[in-house]
């Protein structure tokens, strides 16, 4: 699944254990409940899911384009 976000626009993920976020153009910052710290993922970075808890992404630029596999619909 193909997403893009503007500049205040946030995803939420629930339950996504194992999910692989890859950012196909711009930065994004990811926010994992019970991971200690923040992440900042740019172009051609991945970011893996750990935990089930609430996940949120956020752009960090203008625009932000990212993948994300490994989430059941």
């Amino acid at each position: 699944m193909v997403l893009r976000l503007s500049g205040n626009q946030h995803l939420r993920l629930e339950r996504a254990a194992g999910a692989t976020i890859e950012v196909l153009d711009g930065r994004v910052w990811v926010t994992e409940c019970g991971r200690a710290g923040d992440c900042f993922v740019g172009a051609a970075q991945r970011y893996r899911v750990d935990g089930d808890g609430l996940v949120l992404i956020s752009s960090e630029s203008a625009r932000a384009e990212l993948c994300i596999s490994g989430v059941a619909t």
